[in-house]
């Protein structure tokens, strides 16, 4: 082969091996776009799921309704005023809705007499409260539909798993406060909860993250990136069942969804608007393992397969009376095993106000107790 042509074929395949130019980065602004368009998906994949719940008080006979502008603020139901106003979160659909407590109930301890929902395009339900949960302020409300009626535009939320939540996690608090506005807020999860039973602990038992909120958006979702709720929004806890606070400036509360769902299918069965309790708070054994910071002391310790630490004890109550230690292991109640912590507080609810069998383990040895789940007292409550 002659010198040139082998010269001329050994830069051609020199240059055909060369590996393609990187394809250029793309720009700033078409970064910022691609976020956009993101969480416009993702606020487009969560409205539907988000209402507006409003409660109402009977206008004394003889107010006055005085002011320049009453027409706008007027209730669209004669006779009554609004008195509260906050978001929920449509959890299927025959119209259950989950929400906050508080918005609903009166300073006296009852509840308003009359409660709506209201879609982000204005379509407006009539509702009731099926129970609620004072301790951590939660709430069902049930939109009542007629034979001929649906849910509209509305559609369930997607439901994720708060467990999976981690510090640094982006999320949005999605909300439908009344009137023209609206909550769709971006932050990052800065605290995870130190243990999810809320009998001992209501703040140690929340997500914290940075975004601020209104009062109106209390009762809304915490969204993941995937659009899923892993959370209810809350006000900051508060040592009175029927006080009013509203949210932090600086950190958003939210309730882990697994809590919020798994009472509120307690509730639901049970109709009730107590706290039933033990007087004892209990911790997984992850978050037990956690809590020790020493995995060769946590192996070492006596445990059965399945079960729920003590974690710490109120006194008086039917666990102090009942000789139950911090340490102790919780098995079953009323014959119904306790795996998870949604399983001890769904108990709690499904036999509260009688006597059961309550099965413990303790250095190395099953013992079983006749417990009385009882009402919660006020004293025990701490943020």
């Amino acid at each position: 082969m002659p010198s040139s042509i082998l010269v001329f074929a050994t830069v051609l395949a020199f240059q055909t091996a060369q590996p393609a130019d990187p394809a250029p980065a793309p720009s700033f602004a078409a970064v910022l776009e691609a976020q956009d368009a993101a969480r416009k998906a993702l606020y487009a994949k969560i409205a539907p799921s988000i209402v507006t719940v409003t409660s109402y008080l009977k206008v004394p006979p003889g107010t006055l309704l005085e002011g320049k502008w009453k027409i706008a603020d007027e209730s669209p139901y004669k006779g009554y005023m609004r008195q509260q106003v906050a978001s929920g979160i449509l959890l299927d659909d025959t119209g259950l809705v989950l929400c906050c407590r508080s918005p609903l109930a009166l300073d006296d301890g009852s509840f308003a007499p009359l409660v709506d929902i209201e879609t982000s395009s204005g379509y407006r339900f009539d509702a009731e409260l099926i129970a609620s949960e004072p301790t951590i302020n939660l709430a069902l409300v049930q939109i009542k539909l007629s034979e001929d009626q649906t849910l509209g535009d509305l559609v369930p939320a997607t439901i994720g798993r708060g467990e999976t939540v981690e510090i640094g996690d982006t999320v949005f608090a999605a909300a439908d406060p009344f009137g023209a506005t609206r909550t769709f807020a971006p932050g990052v999860v800065m605290a995870l909860p130190t243990a999810s039973c809320y009998q001992s602990d209501l703040t140690g038992s929340f997500v914290h993250s940075s975004m601020s909120i209104s009062p109106g958006a209390i009762g809304g979702a915490l969204v993941n990136t995937r659009g899923e709720v892993v959370g209810m929004l809350v006000p900051q806890p508060s040592l009175d069942a029927v006080e009013r606070t509203v949210p932090e400036t600086h950190t958003t509360f939210a309730m882990q969804i697994e809590t919020a769902i798994g009472v509120g299918k307690a509730l639901k069965e049970k109709r009730t608007n107590d706290s039933p309790w033990l007087g004892l708070s209990v911790l997984s054994f992850e978050e037990k393992r956690r809590k020790m910071n020493d995995n060769t002391a946590f192996e070492a310790l006596q445990k059965p397969a399945n079960g729920l630490f003590i974690d710490d004890v109120y006194d008086p109550s039917p666990a102090a009376t009942a000789g139950i230690r911090p340490g102790d292991i919780i098995l079953s109640i009323s014959d119904t095993k306790i795996v998870s912590v949604v399983d001890f507080q769904q108990a709690l609810y499904y036999f509260s106000g009688t006597k059961v069998p309550v099965r413990f383990f303790r250095e190395g040895k099953e013992f079983m107790k006749i417990m009385g789940i009882e009402k919660r007292p006020t004293a025990a409550n701490r943020k």
